[in-house]
């Protein structure tokens, strides 16, 4: 029987399972019965269909087709055990050593497209019905924070001449044969160095990919530094995955707009009177702390009001100081519920402040944190992609690229849906509770 291995942890100094696979096993264990009873991604998306929680989509159906015959393939796929690699002996330096044999692995899956278009949806339906523990789903920007820290532990604890990221690449591939990721980009030079070498190492180690991005790899990391060296990256990146597209040109987040008002704008007395009581509510009136303190990772971070599980900050307490995603992804593992006043109109003047707020919603979107939230203007204004609020600036394609994935989720993020299915109890049983037209009255009543 094979030995299933524990997904790898969140926790980025956790090092990894050293149990291997039986190679006489296949990756995904699974009787023909047990098969039959789950199914995988294309009978779970007519189940979806049917039951009406998904519009049956042309170009979806095909991207779930090609991720049940990937599937298929991973049922019958047999990974060989990983093995430590020996030192060199004497006889070895003297005639050589063999190269390590080559595992070959069924091919993954790049699916890239516009925002809202249910990449992410039809990934995580591949990713659940997958009959194994050796799988992980993460956000690429988590995957990323983490790796860079198992580097910055293994130099810590090692030879400066030893290389880390082989090491990384196995013990990775160890605790997950399949890796999912979600939102995969390359903006950063630190990034785009790391990823050339470890995922040719995770590739090498037999790891199957499949993820999501809004662009296609030959668009990665454009105009970046050194990108020539990035290069074997992407054509190995276009080797190991077949690239399809997922732009049937509707944004499904757009229509599931059945509001349960959590967002308010413009700005007025109203407005934070609003805030105020969806805050208490969500709270459970619960004694508000004052300036409390996370602390993590040898950092910390002021909360300047918290109750039960809610947070208040500030927009300027999160988007206009020095912060960054370890700092939005501890307050989204901390906090269900996080309340976001006065949310301005941002320019290109305003790029850093923005760029924080999109990583910001990034957090909270993959920890489906509730998001209470006033602003100056309704959310397709907040991004004008203009300096100095004047037409005619030059805009970065990459701030246009985020701009409009944070208002898709923005917009999915203020539906019913999206509450009632939040980790905040209370603001999720008064949604069910009633008809669509009224979700606006009962949370903004105390």
């Amino acid at each position: 029987m094979l030995r299933q291995i524990s997904a790898c942890r969140h926790s980025v100094f956790l090092r990894a399972s050293t149990r291997g696979f039986h190679a006489a096993s296949s990756l995904l264990t699974h009787t023909v019965d047990a098969l039959d009873t789950n199914g995988g991604p294309v009978r779970e998306y007519k189940r979806m269909v049917q039951d009406g929680r998904l519009i049956d989509d042309a170009f979806q159906r095909s991207i779930v087709s090609k991720l049940d015959r990937l599937y298929q393939d991973l049922l019958v796929f047999t990974p060989p055990p990983l093995v430590e690699p020996s030192p060199p002996s004497y006889f070895s330096k003297l005639f050589g050593t063999k190269d390590p044999e080559r595992v070959t692995a069924p091919r993954g899956l790049y699916i890239y497209g516009d925002v809202g278009t249910g990449k992410t949806t039809t990934m995580d339906m591949f990713y659940t019905s997958i009959p194994t523990t050796s799988k992980r789903r993460v956000h690429f920007h988590s995957f990323m924070l983490e790796v860079h820290a198992r580097i910055n532990h293994f130099r810590r604890t090692h030879h400066a001449h030893e290389d880390p990221v082989p090491t990384i690449a196995r013990e990775l591939a160890r605790a997950s044969r399949i890796i999912c990721f979600d939102e995969f980009q390359v903006t950063d030079i630190a990034d785009a160095m790391v990823l050339r070498r470890l995922l040719h190492e995770m590739f090498v180690c037999g790891v199957v990919m499949v993820t999501t991005s809004n662009r296609h790899p030959d668009a990665l990391y454009a105009n970046g530094i050194q990108r020539e060296s990035f290069m074997p990256c992407i054509d190995e990146l276009k080797l190991k995955c077949e690239c399809v597209s997922l732009d049937s040109g509707t944004d499904y987040r757009k229509l599931i707009r059945e509001s349960a008002r959590v967002f308010f704008a413009p700005i007025t007395q109203n407005t934070n009177d609003a805030l105020m009581a969806v805050f208490a509510r969500a709270s459970q009136n619960a004694r508000v702390q004052v300036n409390g303190e996370l602390r993590f990772l040898g950092r910390s971070l002021r909360v300047p009001r918290s109750a039960r599980g809610v947070a208040w900050f500030e927009f300027s307490d999160l988007c206009t100081q020095a912060h960054g995603s370890a700092d939005y992804i501890e307050l989204a593992r901390h906090f269900h519920t996080l309340v976001l006043s006065n949310v301005p109109v941002m320019h290109m003047d305003d790029r850093n402040a923005a760029r924080r707020f999109i990583t910001l919603i990034d957090a909270l979107y993959e920890a489906h944190v509730v998001l209470v939230m006033s602003s100056e203007a309704e959310i397709n204004a907040l991004f004008t992609g203009e300096f100095g609020g004047k037409k005619g600036g030059c805009v970065g394609e990459e701030e246009v690229f985020a701009f409009q994935r944070a208002v898709s989720r923005l917009v999915e993020m203020q539906s019913r849906k999206w509450i009632t299915s939040g980790r905040n109890d209370v603001l999720a049983e008064h949604a069910q509770r009633m008809d669509a037209d009224t979700v606006d009255q009962v949370l903004a009543t105390n």
